[in-house]
């Protein structure tokens, strides 16, 4: 469609011819959608960090019940010693050293199914079991 306007002959010069038509509306800019985006992500990390930390939450509270991976079941009233591993230490040579002039496989077999597992690592509490 043209819009047409009535002019004197002095003023045909300056008149300009518009074209109308349907509105276009423009589509969303990318600097929304980069916020949208930026915005997204900043939410998912936000629930992410507060599902960590009830996760750790969680993991204390179990853990202050006992329950551990070191945990060892003891006979009522027999007291046990705790030993923490040193740098070389073997179940062997444990073993060795708390029955000296004994056979050390029985309490290796023994030491090893309450760690439960045979591997040590320096700093780890091992049970002991009472004397016999």
């Amino acid at each position: 469609m043209t819009a047409v306007a009535h002019a004197s002959p002095g003023e045909l010069g300056r008149l300009v011819t518009v074209r109308t038509g349907p509105v276009v509306r423009s589509r969303p800019s990318c600097r929304r959608a980069a916020t949208y985006r930026r915005r997204r992500v900043a939410a998912l990390l936000v629930v992410a960090s507060g599902l960590a930390a009830l996760i750790l939450v969680v993991h204390g509270l179990l853990a202050s019940f006992g329950g551990g991976p070191l945990s060892a079941s003891e006979r009522p009233g027999a007291p046990a010693a705790v030993y923490v591993v040193q740098p070389g230490d073997t179940f062997w040579g444990i073993a060795s050293r708390m029955r000296a002039g004994e056979d050390p496989r029985p309490l290796v077999a023994q030491l090893v199914s309450a760690h439960g597992s045979p591997v040590l690592v320096a700093g780890e509490r091992l049970v002991l079991p009472a004397p016999a």
